[in-house]
């Protein structure tokens, strides 16, 4: 018995190398394999080596297939994350986005809003609105929406930040700076439209 166990030692310290590859580990810590190894080992006859060279085989092609189905399964979940996010992507619903480059308004603006004229004034206070003289701006500055008059108010009223804005209106201070440079842009056009 210790004379075999000796040889078996034998066979795995020559082999080491190839008895440390992943696929052969793992044929071998099936015990029904080792055995069958062992058996090959101690008795070398050809009814043994073949015993388990198909064994191997076996094993090998299950190896390969789960392999094959653990990459698809991997590959195809990318393939599906990729998909549904280019879809998510597709169909954002952005309504700060400028419909056109001739008036600059945003769908955001062109949602109608119910608020009456009450409403407006306490949403953006007499301050504004009441410091112009010039009937040809007040009548521009009319045109903008609530959103647009309420920044200009807090910048040039309230003297206020685009930071203090933005937390303010619990939006980004980039979306105010384009909120602000839209309401002027629409203001000089509509300016100059009446001063021609």
């Amino acid at each position: 018995m210790e004379k075999d166990n000796k040889k078996i030692e034998e066979f795995f310290y020559k082999n080491n190398e190839q008895v440390n590859n992943p696929i052969i580990k793992s044929f071998l810590s099936d015990s029904q394999n080792l055995y069958l190894v062992q058996k090959a080992i101690l008795y070398p006859t050809e009814i043994n080596r073949k015993l388990v060279d198909e064994s191997f085989q076996t094993h090998y092609i299950n190896v390969k297939k789960t392999k094959y189905v653990s990459n698809l399964i991997y590959f195809f979940s990318l393939d599906f994350d990729k998909k549904r996010r280019r879809l998510q992507n597709r169909t954002l619903l952005i309504l700060d986005k400028g419909l056109s480059e001739k008036d600059g308004k945003t769908v955001k603006e062109l949602v109608e809003d119910a608020s009456t004229d009450t409403e407006l004034d306490n949403i953006v206070g007499k301050g504004l609105l009441d410091n112009i003289e010039d009937e040809r701006l007040l009548k521009s500055l009319q045109k903008l929406t609530i959103k647009q008059l309420q920044i200009l108010e807090m910048i040039y009223v309230k003297e206020l930040s685009i930071k203090e804005i933005a937390q303010t209106l619990q939006t980004t201070p980039q979306n105010i700076s384009n909120l602000h440079r839209k309401a002027l842009n629409k203001l000089n056009n509509s300016l100059r439209k009446k001063g021609e």
